[in-house]
């Protein structure tokens, strides 16, 4: 059974929260209070979200360093090596088109937040894409079109849509 949290907020933010359930990016105020609270969780290494057993300050530092050290691998043109001239290669026709053909890079992240799993809440998929966008230094996407990318999926056969305990549950149909 879930916990009850009340807490005051200045008048700024608490403006600030209902803008954003205007425009889409929550369904209500204790919406932005949950996935804020889940995302200072995983900010700070709670054990069931964090990635790898790392809190998300060690995954960017980690990122960070990664980042850093890959820029000083990048070979200058006087170290790189020859180019060699190769036969071309001819494609095969494809035979029978995949329904992930038609996917988009957006639809391939929400088909990666499965990873792992065959199910997962409506809420909880919202929740992480946005985690993993803040991740990228990229702005939230609204709820409304995130149900769009879901609904595309849904119609490309890659995901199911039912229902738990009144919650809206996505299933993965198979692999891509």
């Amino acid at each position: 059974m879930p916990e009850e949290i009340k807490l005051q907020v200045p008048v700024k933010i608490a403006e600030f929260i209902d803008k954003l359930t205007k425009d889409g990016y929550f369904n209500s105020r204790e919406d932005f209070a949950r996935c804020s609270v889940e995302i200072v969780a995983q900010l700070y290494g709670l054990s069931k979200t964090s990635k790898g057993g790392k809190s998300l300050l060690d995954v960017l530092a980690d990122n960070k360093q990664t980042e850093s050290k890959a820029v000083n691998k990048v070979a200058s043109p006087k170290q790189a090596a020859p180019i060699q001239k190769t036969a071309p290669v001819t494609p095969k026709p494809l035979t029978q088109k995949k329904s992930t053909d038609t996917l988009g890079s957006e639809e391939y992240d929400v088909l990666d937040l499965f990873a792992g799993m065959k199910f997962e809440f409506e809420d909880a998929l919202h929740a992480r894409f946005t985690m993993e966008l803040m991740k990228q230094a990229k702005a939230p996407l609204p709820k409304e079109d995130f149900l769009k990318i879901l609904a595309k999926l849904e119609s490309n056969g890659n995901i199911e849509k039912s229902e738990h305990n009144k919650k809206v549950v996505w299933k993965l149909l198979e692999g891509y």
